[in-house]
């Protein structure tokens, strides 16, 4: 892919860059640490070590989803933009139920079929918004809710075919339930780890190409980025980064909405910074937001609450919040 943003001067030189991940690791590591110790169970080796496989894939999940949301953002100039919204997570999901109702799968092949079902969604959502190289965010928005629409039929289809405990399983996953069996499999946590630390690394490299997109298609391209395969490079790193957090805990939505905005709010709009920012916040939000469901599910007597449900109720009123603000900018 040819060019990375118009020569724009480095904000972080590589020592920096190492001091800023590893501050960020560090802190991310005592969220995890101190999320660990809360619950309703009495604290053994055992039940901490089971906590730490449940927040790593939390954690997984979280840097994921929100790296995913800041770079679709920065690539479509649409705050409104996250791989729940555009379908991208749906498309993972029509992958992971299909290994797990029709092939009967679940492990290293998992994460396979959500990226093959996350990279068809991408296509078919940039394909329909896209005209002449050039993308409406609007349109693009309308795409990813008919596709997540055409994306349901087909999970409902596949439910179809399996049994009552598949159904009864998948209930829990599609409300984006962080897996209480990932200590049993710590080879998939791993292999999922590796799609988002891999999409990551990408996004961080393309971060100046981002910053110069927000100066607008005809800009960038002067600029030396090559636009359009750009765009298909973010598509498919996001439709990575996506399918390895459906894979671990469903189709969790939000996190790449809210995560992205409180960074710009507190560090602006420099991707180079936000991509890693986001990820590891993104990575401590959703560890917090799993302790919390853990720990208050047991005390209401409901069980471990789904983690989807909690970013779903934050995320929902902070969507309509950023779709009134878009219109009034709009009508201004």
């Amino acid at each position: 892919m040819s060019g990375s943003g118009g020569g724009a001067r480095p904000y972080l030189t590589f020592q920096r860059l190492m001091v800023t991940i590893a501050a960020l690791a560090g802190a991310t590591l005592l969220v995890g640490l101190a999320c660990s110790l809360f619950g309703h169970v009495s604290l053994t080796w055992y039940v901490w070590e089971y906590r730490l496989f449940g927040l790593g894939a939390a954690a997984v999940v979280g840097a994921g989803l929100a790296a995913s949301g800041t770079a679709l953002q920065g690539l479509l100039r649409n705050p409104l933009a996250e791989p729940f919204i555009l379908g991208i997570s749906s498309g993972a999901g029509v992958g992971v139920l299909f290994g797990m109702v029709v092939l009967r799968v679940l492990g290293l092949s998992t994460p396979l079929l959500a990226l093959l079902g996350a990279v068809v969604t991408c296509g078919v959502v940039y394909g329909i918004a896209q005209r002449r190289r050039r993308l409406d965010p609007f349109v693009l928005l309308l795409s990813g809710v008919i596709v997540n629409v055409f994306n349901g039929a087909v999970i409902f289809s596949l439910l179809l075919f399996a049994d009552k405990n598949e159904i009864l399983n998948y209930v829990r996953w599609s409300m984006g339930e962080l897996p209480q069996w990932i200590w049993a499999r710590p080879h998939l946590l791993v292999f999922c780890a590796c799609f988002v630390l891999g999409g990551g690394a990408v996004l961080l490299v393309r971060a100046a190409a981002l910053n110069t997109m927000g100066l607008g298609d005809e800009v960038a391209g002067s600029s030396g980025v090559s636009v359009h395969w750009l765009r298909i490079e973010i598509f498919i790193v996001v439709g990575m980064m996506t399918s390895a957090a459906v894979c671990l805990a469903g189709p969790i939505g939000f996190i790449g909405l809210i995560v992205p905005h409180i960074c710009r709010l507190i560090l602006g709009p420099d991707h180079r910074r936000l991509v890693i920012y986001s990820a590891f916040v993104g990575a401590m939000f959703l560890m917090v937001a799993d302790t919390l469901c853990r720990t208050a599910g047991p005390a209401l007597g409901v069980g471990r609450i789904p983690v989807g449900i909690v970013t779903a109720l934050c995320g929902g009123p902070f969507f309509i919040y950023l779709l009134r603000r878009r219109f009034r900018e709009a009508t201004a």
